[in-house]
């Protein structure tokens, strides 16, 4: 089990800065259009892709991570919403070019090759699309040690300042690249209650279980005045 297992086995649907009211937020900002192609890439429980279809949007949802497609699965026939549910790889992405309005991420990139990414989500967007990708950013000083951590824990892959992400964007073909909601450390955030979470209650007697959220906690502390987050936007 590693620490994204935990997540889907937990029920976990917002696990990303600022949680899902900062999702939510995000999204009415956008005022997005009846009708919408989204496509949310790391769809993780699928909360996100079940509001938007909510909202009126036409959704895909696509996960690496077989356990979160089982939940999300789940979520959705729960919540009889009509979403799009596929196991895909965000840097291998199974749709033609020029298909989705908006491209939705949050916190996910940052466990990819970003840059190869970052080209499949340019690729799918048609012209005049919009990508919007909430990550985690470096804000305080680097070290091996600190990304040692993140990638053992996380199996983060990619680590950067606000500056860097925004130049990987416009290498990866995006204009107007911008930052937004940024923020300069991680911050533990109230959310709101999530009725449609399913927990597997044996994971509160799981040893290894145990030692991923310790390791997650004391990361956070640790770690947590020298990353931030930031909503990075572009359009194609």
């Amino acid at each position: 089990m590693n620490y994204h297992d935990l997540l889907a086995r937990l029920g976990e649907g917002s696990a990303h800065p600022g949680g899902f009211l900062s999702t939510k937020r995000l999204l009415e900002q956008q005022q997005l259009p009846q009708g919408s192609r989204v496509l949310e890439i790391g769809c993780g429980t699928g909360r996100t892709s079940c509001y938007l279809a909510r909202s009126g949007c036409e959704v895909t949802a696509v996960d690496s991570n077989k356990a979160m497609i089982e939940q999300a699965s789940k979520r959705i026939a729960r919540e009889e919403a009509e979403v799009r549910l596929l196991h895909a790889d965000a840097c291998n992405l199974p749709f033609e070019d020029d298909t989705f309005d908006l491209v939705f991420i949050e916190s996910v990139t940052v466990f990819t090759e970003a840059a190869v990414a970052l080209k499949e989500y340019r690729r799918v967007l048609r012209p005049g699309g919009k990508l919007l990708d909430r990550e985690m950013i470096l804000t305080g000083a680097d070290s091996t040690l600190l990304r040692g951590s993140l990638k053992a824990l996380y199996g983060m892959k990619t680590l950067a300042r606000e500056e860097g992400w925004l130049q990987m964007l416009e290498q990866a073909g995006f204009q107007n690249a911008a930052a937004l909601d940024v923020k300069a450390e991680i911050l533990v955030t109230l959310d709101d209650v999530d009725m449609y979470r399913e927990v597997d209650p044996t994971v509160f007697f799981d040893d290894q279980a145990f030692y991923l959220g310790q390791m997650n906690a004391r990361i956070l502390e640790r770690y947590g005045k020298k990353l931030g987050s930031a909503v990075f936007t572009g359009t194609s």
